[in-house]
């Protein structure tokens, strides 16, 4: 089973969940909403955000023999998370119009919840670094 060093798991994960964030959010503010619709429903980028957490997890709870496979888990995990996280604020606390989406509201919720999962992840991080140190437990 192939176990990633904790500092490689907290960046695979955190540098493409900022950037996602970062990039989701420039694009919005920059350029405008944009809508994905199948039968006239909206697509929301939190269902395309689930379809990545989801599977990466389950890869990741089952330690991959694949070192690739451990590292594309986590940089999938960190898109996807940053995908959810995003759109929380904006479905639950607004009436989710386009001019909600890009609301100091929706922005804000979106900056907190990132920034919470960004503080687990150092948590985790401090926690589990010792793990690769000789001699630890």
């Amino acid at each position: 089973m192939t176990r990633l060093p904790a500092r490689q798991t907290l960046l695979l994960i955190l540098v493409p969940l900022l950037a996602t964030f970062a990039g989701q959010r420039l694009f919005l503010h920059l350029v405008g909403v944009h809508h994905v619709r199948t039968n006239g429903l909206i697509i929301h980028h939190l269902f395309f955000g689930v379809l990545l957490v989801l599977p990466s997890a389950f890869v990741i709870a089952f330690n991959p023999r694949r070192r690739w496979a451990a590292m594309l888990a986590c940089v999938v995990m960190g898109i996807g998370s940053a995908m959810v996280l995003d759109e929380i604020v904006y479905l639950v606390a607004t009436p989710a119009s386009d001019s909600d989406y890009v609301s100091p509201l929706s922005l804000w919720g979106a900056v907190i919840f990132i920034s919470l999962a960004v503080l687990l992840l150092l948590a985790l991080f401090r926690l589990h670094r010792n793990d690769e140190q000789p001699g630890s437990k």
